[in-house]
């Protein structure tokens, strides 16, 4: 296919991205950020040294530098950090530019959504926050001002295609670049850093006309993979205007999701990852002996986890829109397949390194690179990427269903015909067994013809049990729904196993009292316990309980849960009470049982000795 089709495709489907009020930050043209920014080397144990300056970089030159030494990190750097005079300067015109137009402002406290351990863990990423080599407070502002700039000399928003035809499948790629990442120092939430690439992949097929027709979708999302980022073309959740998917980015962190909302966003400290998946298998054992629906399950995979600390993604789509029919255009895509040099050869990160150990304040590589160099799994297997290594295109569906009822046919006749001849060996064997039984002088080949007929019986049970699984299986391929399959949303969506969804409305009743209290409870509690270290050391066991009790108590009315929290009280205190009961009559418990046992026994034989 030539360049042109493949521009055609992609602005035949280019995506529509919706912000969030308040955003300042959008793609726009890797050469304006490359030609503002410098380039540094920072190797370890040693200070971070300029390569290029400036003014004096540029496309060509980024994609003709040669990247040495495996412990050197390479980064652009879009700025500087600003003076005492350009920071009062721009706080005042942020003072009166926020007079004339709408700030953004969370709708309900994140910390609020959440419970106390949450709330601690937050406090000490906080404090982590310190010691972390975190990009200044005044980058997101700097950035702003540069961009303004740029977007002042050349306003236009670009994105970077691809179109890569494998098994059948042609995809989409749409890349989008940032020149910053404003979700801490913006929409309050985890992380600032320089630079930001996000994706949109579109998966197509050309009809038995010759047609491209789009099957999936599937939206980069903080670090999420496979089939829980892809969504069918027909899927309700899935917004379109014509042929254009509508991607809600989410504020400062330009994550992508489907519907506009409030995502409540979980990060785990990886000391923390071994508690977490211990709690994710109790929760399964007990869901397992209550029942639970799928509703229920996903249901429970939306609503806050325990040992997180808690985020809230802002994608209200209430903002500027980029796309067909909105206010703001695309600009002609730039294509990046065969990738251009500087796709291919810069391994470097595209923003400021700030040497953050949990890497989340420091700038990512290109689309074509991991921060470590390595080649992104988007780029290099997007179909695996987004969980469709193992789907057909639907126009080779009907050959493959066909091929399949054929396969599982011509198998459950060998297997049939199998069975036969084990069962006609068998019978053979036992016929010879009832024979010689009785024969003294032949007790060794009785003793070989019943264990050859124990083993042959476990491989008839074997193979009847899979003839059996074959044949349900050839009954569901003749009953699939083939010609109508798009029309099924259950099957469109059966892949999505933990569907990340907006919090609902009726989650986020909180009232300000509460959301005060969340606010301040972790604080409060931390300053009791010193103050009792400090003044009632005496009582610090009865003190910490009766705190615990107490913020509990105070939590459960602010969340309207006082029943819930009476009802455990009662099962905890019955459960002691038992468990006190038995430790202190053990042994009267344990001769009562055994009497009861001796009694059942003796009136059980009698009834079936009278039975007679």
């Amino acid at each position: 296919m030539s360049e042109r089709d493949d521009t055609a495709l992609l602005k035949r489907f280019e995506p529509i991205l919706k912000f969030t009020q308040g955003e300042q930050f959008y793609p726009f043209a890797v050469e304006d950020y490359v030609n503002k920014a410098s380039l540094w080397a920072k190797s370890s144990k040693l200070p971070p040294e300029e390569l290029v300056a400036e003014g004096e970089l540029n496309l060509e030159c980024l994609g003709q530098m040669q990247l040495e030494g495996s412990d050197t990190v390479y980064y652009l750097q879009f700025i500087s950090p600003m003076n005492l005079a350009e920071m009062a300067e721009l706080r005042f015109n942020e003072l009166r530019d926020a007079i004339k137009t709408k700030e953004f402002k969370p709708s309900r406290s994140r910390l609020a959504r959440v419970g106390y351990l949450a709330r601690l863990v937050d406090t000490a990423f906080s404090l982590i926050l310190l010691l972390r080599g975190r990009v200044p407070g005044d980058s997101a502002a700097a950035s702003m001002l540069t961009y303004k700039k740029i977007l002042a000399e050349n306003k236009s928003f670009q994105y970077y295609g691809r179109v890569i035809r494998e098994n059948g499948w042609i995809i989409l790629q749409y890349w989008y670049f940032y020149p910053f990442n404003s979700w801490r120092s913006g929409f309050f939430g985890a992380n600032d850093h320089e630079g930001d690439w996000e994706m949109v992949n579109i998966y197509a097929y050309e009809d038995v006309q010759g047609k491209v027709q789009a099957a999936w979708v599937a939206y980069a999302c903080h670090n999420f993979s496979g089939d829980d980022l892809r969504r069918h073309w027909n899927d309700p959740e899935l917004q379109k205007v014509g042929e254009h998917p509508v991607v809600f980015v989410g504020g400062g962190s330009h994550a992508s999701y489907f519907t506009e909302g409030e995502y409540l966003t979980e990060l785990i400290l990886p000391f923390f990852k071994t508690l977490t998946r211990l709690k994710g298998h109790i929760d399964a054992v007990f869901g397992k002996i209550f029942q639970e629906n799928r509703a229920q399950k996903v249901a429970d995979a939306n609503k806050p986890q325990v040992f997180t600390i808690p985020f809230v993604d802002y994608a209200m789509g209430d903002g500027l829109s980029i796309g067909c029919g909105c206010e703001e255009a695309w600009a002609p895509p730039v294509l990046i397949e065969p990738p251009p040099m500087w796709v291919m050869n810069f391994r470097g990160l595209w923003g400021y390194y700030a040497q953050d150990p949990f890497s989340g304040e420091d700038a990512p590589a290109g689309p074509r690179y991991n921060r470590d160099g390595t080649v992104r799994s988007a780029w290099f297997d997007p179909l695996g990427w987004a969980g469709l290594e193992k789907v057909i295109p639907p126009v080779e569906q009907a050959a493959m269903l066909t091929s399949r009822k054929t396969d599982l046919q011509n198998g459950i006749h060998a297997l049939q015909e199998e069975i036969n001849q084990l069962q006609r060996v068998h019978y053979a064997r036992g016929f010879d067994l009832m024979a010689i039984r009785e024969s003294p002088h032949l007790r060794m080949e009785v003793a070989e013809l019943s264990r050859a007929l124990d083993d042959e019986r476990q491989v008839l049970a074997g193979k009847r049990r899979r003839l059996t699984i074959e044949q349900a299986k050839l009954e569901a391929l003749e009953a699939f729904p083939l010609e109508d399959c798009s029309d099924h949303i259950d099957i469109l969506r059966a892949h999505i196993k933990h569907p990340h969804q907006p919090q609902a409305k009726s989650a986020l009743r909180f009232s300000g009292l509460a959301e005060i209290w969340a606010a301040i409870s972790i604080g409060l509690m931390i300053i009791g316990v010193v103050l009792m270290v400090l003044f009632a050391k005496p009582f610090l066991v009865y003190g910490l309980a009766s705190l615990s009790l107490l913020m509990i108590v105070v939590e459960a009315a602010f969340k309207r849960r006082l029943a819930d929290l009476v009802r455990w009280i009662a099962i905890i205190l019955a459960t002691i009470s038992l468990g006190v009961l038995v430790v202190q009559f053990f042994w009267f418990i344990l001769m009562v049982a055994v009497v009861i046992t001796g009694l059942y026994m003796i009136i059980s034989n009698l009834r079936e000795l009278f039975a007679r």
